[in-house]
């Protein structure tokens, strides 16, 4: 064998545990970066997946029933009053409210053609 053979074995011999030890932490390292790979490849596929399978639109008839079912079976009645009355006036409210920001809109477009022609009259 050659010298530089000979060095080489004997350096193996001596430091075997610092070398063992490193090819251990290199091995697992790999595995672990290999397990966060696949996990990841997974996870993004099945995800997609999942998020292509949600429904994008629930009919407002199903989400009314599931809330009551969830409303009965969990007795929130007790704690929280609210009545279909008390919708109602919160509806009525809200219709008028948007009538009357109508109204000031039209005055404000009758204002602004005013000053309009009043400005091309004093020229």
């Amino acid at each position: 064998m050659s010298q530089e053979k000979v060095d080489k074995r004997k350096y193996e011999k001596k430091h075997r545990a610092e070398i063992m030890r490193k090819q251990k932490r290199a091995k697992i390292a790999g595995w672990i970066i290999f397990g966060v790979l696949l996990g990841a490849l997974l996870g993004s596929t099945l995800g997609v997946k999942i998020y292509n399978s949600i429904p994008k639109y629930v009919e407002a008839e199903k989400l009314g029933a599931f809330v009551n079912e969830v409303w009965a079976e969990n007795g929130y009645g007790d704690y929280f009053t609210a009545t279909v009355s008390d919708a109602e006036e919160e509806t009525d409210d809200t219709t008028d409210t948007e009538e009357d920001t109508s109204d000031t809109e039209e005055d404000t477009t009758d204002t602004e053609e005013d000053t309009a022609s009043s400005d091309e009259s004093a020229e």
